[in-house]
């Protein structure tokens, strides 16, 4: 990794100006303040382009070198993002302990708005402030605004499906350098934790836990804030690390006795069979050693299904004793009781009977019919024939009514009548 990033977009002037020791403030007040606030943004970018939270002095120097010099105004520089709060103590900083989001807030505020402010205000009043702290160039310090947003990004990148679920400090370590494909130390992946740490998102557990010297994180789901580890899941999460280290004992064996037959088959071409048989003889032992850990490998596999399946069948009861609470308090709110449905049938099954009746009834045939001399009806329906009866022959058929007369086209028709005109014509 270069180490002359810093110093892109600078004249050899400048440069020399900046790693120079810083002169009194009092003779030129605007150099001085650009200058460390020059510094003060190049340790902690320089620190974000590592990927570290944290640094010493001494680290620094080693960062920050042009033409084999590094800067002799760097302690000056720590000193003071120390008296303003940017830095912390390593050691201090490992020893905050958890606390819920609001106290975080609070110690945010103080440690990175009021602590500038005041330390600002706090240069007029120099004289009375208590002397700051002796920075040990050796001593390791923590930039909090950094570590806090690598923290938050690491949060950020773990998945539902992890959440509320234990990790090895080194699973979470392979995560970081995944992120940002780099080599993250474990330094830095334990402050990264401690920070979330200390605002509740993870819970940190070290001890001997199944692998000597290994530190369990529980992960916090969502916005929630973490419980700590139970026995339970202590227990389980030891199941789970049996079962990956089972399987990858069988996957090793496997290999090994693959290797052990190509060997045997290699001397049995070389017709020195007593050498092969051995290796024979090797591999039916370590199938024997594969046989027994596969027996194990079930007994554990199906622990972890008995106890994944009674996880489950806790969150079905609880849904049933959820859904129950909720049908109860329904029933009491509308008032739905036993006497209440019974009456309710009762009076729906009379109306519905009482209902079919009146169908009934409406369905009936109604006698219209009205009595009147049947005698009298008989005389007046022959009246009525009688008149309505046409005029027939004495034979009993119909007359046939006059036709119109045919008329006559002959000529000799015409003749006569145009002699009839002339006549006429004469006479007038």
């Amino acid at each position: 990794m270069s180490n002359q990033k810093w110093t892109e977009g600078l004249s050899d002037e400048r440069i020399t100006v900046l790693m120079a020791p810083f002169k009194n403030r009092s003779v030129n007040e605007v150099n001085y303040d650009n200058k460390m606030k020059f510094w003060k943004n190049t340790i902690v970018s320089e620190c974000d382009r590592r990927h570290r939270s944290s640094f010493s002095v001494n680290e620094l120097k080693t960062w920050f070198l042009f033409r084999g010099r590094s800067p002799l105004c760097l302690l000056i520089v720590v000193e003071d993002m120390f008296r303003e709060g940017i830095i912390k103590s390593q050691s201090n900083f490992e020893q905050m302990t958890s606390q819920s989001n609001s106290n975080w807030s609070n110690w945010a505020v103080n440690t990175l708005v009021k602590g500038p402010l005041s330390w600002s205000v706090g240069r007029i009043k120099e004289s009375i402030l208590p002397p700051t702290p002796a920075i040990d160039e050796k001593s390791e310090y923590v930039v909090l605004h950094l570590v806090e947003n690598q923290a938050n990004e690491l949060f950020n990148t773990i998945s539902v499906n992890d959440q509320s679920q234990i990790l090895f400090m080194d699973d979470i370590q392979k995560r970081l350098n995944k992120m940002w494909n780099a080599e993250v130390s474990m330094t830095s992946t334990e402050l990264i934790v401690h920070s979330l740490e200390i605002r509740n998102k993870v819970f940190v557990e070290r001890g001997e836990h199944l692998v000597t010297n290994k530190t369990l994180v529980k992960i916090a789901s969502g916005d929630k804030d973490v419980e700590p580890i139970s026995e339970l899941e202590k227990n389980f999460f030891k199941l789970k690390e049996t079962e990956k280290i089972l399987i990858g004992e069988i996957s090793n064996m496997d290999f090994e006795k693959e290797s052990l037959v190509k060997e045997a088959k290699s001397y049995i071409a070389k017709n020195m069979k007593p050498i092969a048989l051995t290796y024979l003889r090797k591999k039916k032992e370590i199938e024997k050693r594969i046989e027994k850990q596969l027996k194990s490998l079930d007994n554990v596999q199906a622990l972890i299904s008995r106890i994944e399946e009674s996880k489950y069948n806790a969150e079905v009861l609880q849904s049933y004793a959820h859904g129950l609470a909720a049908l109860k308090l329904s029933s009491k709110d509308s008032g739905l009781t036993i006497d209440n449905v019974d009456e309710t049938m009762a009076e729906l099954a009379e109306v519905i009977d009482e209902h079919k009746d009146m169908q009934s009834a409406m369905g009936s045939l109604v006698d219209v019919k009205q009595k009147y001399n049947e005698q009298e009806l008989e005389d007046e329906l022959a009246d009525l024939l009688s008149k309505d009866e046409p005029a027939a022959s004495n034979t009993g058929k119909y007359l046939i009514p006059d036709l119109p007369i045919v008329p006559d086209n002959s000529l000799e028709g015409e003749e006569l009548d145009l002699d009839r005109r002339f006549q006429l014509l004469r006479e007038h």
